[in-house]
């Protein structure tokens, strides 16, 4: 038989390191927050498995999509669960909450951290001498990566935010590019 407390500690505290890591990169608070980001979902994904693996063997089956669905409705076109079901399932509700703000991180790091704007901006600040005298050296750059890209055949154009981590600090970066010519060119740079 599984032990009923491994999974709620390792669910627990991936999901509160998680809050914590997102809350640290969102403030500067690199490297600690960087590492929560990356070490808080494994450990909520390790949990689950051994929640599943504690419920398959003390119910003999894994859970039922069914009982959501009974417990559901659709209002004015959109399907809510009952408050009393949520009540009832509170730490489920959360986990699956948090799951999906993970999941939704990881998307935008993988839109705007992996852009060609973005790499672009990287490059910018790697060899501007001003950049690099303010923070005495990037060593990285922040998790969290936003801001807006649009672009056409003809250009594009682009803001983006970010956290660069220096030698000198983190600070944090606004850039402005517009693309031509099929490259993408920094119009403005701030660092506060």
């Amino acid at each position: 038989m599984e032990n009923p407390i491994t999974h709620k500690i390792l669910i627990t505290t991936g999901c509160l390191l998680w809050f914590v890591a997102f809350l640290g990169e969102a403030f500067q608070g690199q490297p600690y927050s960087t590492i929560g980001i990356i070490v808080s979902p494994i450990l909520t994904i390790i949990g689950i498995l051994f929640w599943l693996k504690y419920y398959h063997s003390t119910r003999g089956h894994l859970p039922k999509l069914k009982k959501v669905l009974d417990n559901s409705a659709n209002v004015g076109g959109t399907v809510t669960l009952g408050f009393d079901f949520l009540l009832r399932y509170a730490s489920e509700f959360w986990t699956i909450c948090i799951l999906f703000w993970m999941g939704f991180a990881l998307i935008l790091e993988l839109t705007f951290g992996r852009s060609d704007a973005f790499e672009a901006t990287k490059n910018y600040c790697q060899n501007n001498q001003e950049i690099l005298f303010q923070t005495g050296g990037i060593e990285y750059y922040g998790f969290l990566v936003g801001g807006n890209i649009s672009w056409t055949e003809q250009g594009g154009n682009a803001e983006l935010s970010f956290t660069i981590v220096g030698k000198n600090g983190n600070f944090s970066g606004n850039a402005k590019l517009f693309k031509q010519s099929g490259t993408w060119i920094v119009d403005k740079m701030e660092l506060e």
